[in-house]
């Protein structure tokens, strides 16, 4: 299945649908259909495929107000016996987590984000379910509420995992604290003694215990994109001054996009480098846009009144001419999938229009709350 079919699939899933309503409507020369739907999968919100093209998605409970008793999301591999592109059954792969905001599998590794922390399991005798036989690994923890969280994890070509992080802020207390990168971006400091990155604890499946971090504001200074290679060595933040950045992609050229959430001028597209400060939070002159304003790195795109949270580039062979070599950037308030046609202006990456193109929008008259389950290609 195209990368591109996985996005839609995870993206078309945040508002409410019943069989009776209409699909999202897409461009002429496009069909879309339902993969798989509630009691297969419940509020889904991240999907990855492994290395033989298998779907597995993140859905349970526990978003968007957990209690330390709410039950965990478990990660489902969703199986086709028939081969007609609908999932038939679900089995559980991994259970467990605090609200898991992203998934990317590295090899045998599927990684999780699940604030407040970043998980691998480790599926070692290979029947498709992480049970007493495999590993568990805690790599960070303490990483901060589910609000603005850890999500956009992504394997790039130079072998590191990049992944986007919101302001929201961990406990300086406790046993799970936050590598020292993560401290940096909100402007807090440990006791003496707290290890700068903390090494990472391997759990069978009947130890493992997520965390838990109270749902409410409690912001740090920022929030950013960081790297790391595996295991979570070598933790680096790679671009800072962002609110909510919820999703990251990078291009055939290794050229990185992505949406940072705000509630009051509009959401912003950023192409995150080293060393960049997108304005969020800077300590003596803070900026939105970074239009004519020297210490913030530009924004590369239009602002738009919604809540991006899904890009992809899209290089499909299965696509036409016209919408290969563009992201597409999921707006979970509006509805709908927007086109970004990329151009240069200088060193800088911008939109070629004031607008993005609406690519799949679902019809009007929709409530938004939690999904019932739908899986869209």
């Amino acid at each position: 299945m195209p990368i591109i079919r996985a996005f839609f699939a995870c993206l078309l899933t945040t508002a409410i649908w019943s069989a009776e309503e209409a699909l999202p409507t897409v461009p002429v020369g496009f069909r879309i259909s339902v993969v798989a739907s509630d009691p297969l999968i419940r509020n889904p919100a991240a999907i990855a495929f492994d290395t033989r093209g298998r779907m597995f998605v993140s859905q349970g409970p526990q978003y968007r107000n957990p209690t330390p008793q709410t039950p965990g999301d478990d990660v489902r591999l969703l199986i086709d016996d028939n081969g007609d592109g609908v999932a038939d059954r679900a089995k559980i792969f991994a259970t467990g987590f605090n609200c898991i905001q992203g998934l990317a599998w590295h090899g045998r590794d599927l990684w999780i984000a699940n604030s407040p922390e970043l998980t691998i399991v480790r599926d070692l005798d290979g029947d498709d379910e992480a049970d007493e036989a495999d590993e568990y690994v805690l790599v960070y923890g303490g990483l901060g509420n589910l609000e603005h969280a850890i999500h956009g994890l992504n394997w790039a070509p130079d072998g590191k995992l990049y992944l986007s992080k919101g302001n929201s802020r961990g406990p300086m207390t406790g046993e799970r604290i936050a590598p020292k990168p993560f401290r940096e971006l909100w402007g807090t400091t440990a006791v003496a003694g707290t290890p700068d990155l903390p090494p990472p604890q391997t759990f069978k499946k009947s130890d493992y215990r997520h965390g838990y971090h109270h749902p409410e504001d409690d912001w740090g200074r920022e929030g950013g994109v960081l790297r790391c290679d595996d295991l979570g060595a070598n933790l680096e933040i790679v671009s800072r001054g962002l609110r909510n950045p919820w999703d990251i992609a990078f291009d055939d050229g290794f050229t990185w996009l992505g949406t940072d959430q705000d509630q009051d001028p509009g959401d912003r597209i950023f192409s995150p480098f080293m060393g960049a400060h997108f304005g969020w939070g800077h300590r003596w002159s803070a900026h939105w846009t970074g239009e004519h304003h020297l210490p913030t790195a530009p924004i590369s795109g239009p602002l738009f009144h919604g809540s991006g949270t899904g890009v992809v580039f899209c290089t499909s062979p299965a696509f036409p001419p016209a919408y290969r070599g563009v992201f597409f950037i999921n707006d979970w308030l509006k509805r709908q999938i927007t086109v970004y046609r990329p151009h240069w202006e200088g060193a800088l990456m911008q939109s070629d229009a004031r607008e993005l193109e609406v690519f799949a929008a679902v019809g009007k008259g929709r409530t938004m709350g939690e999904s019932s389950g739908t899986l869209f290609d």
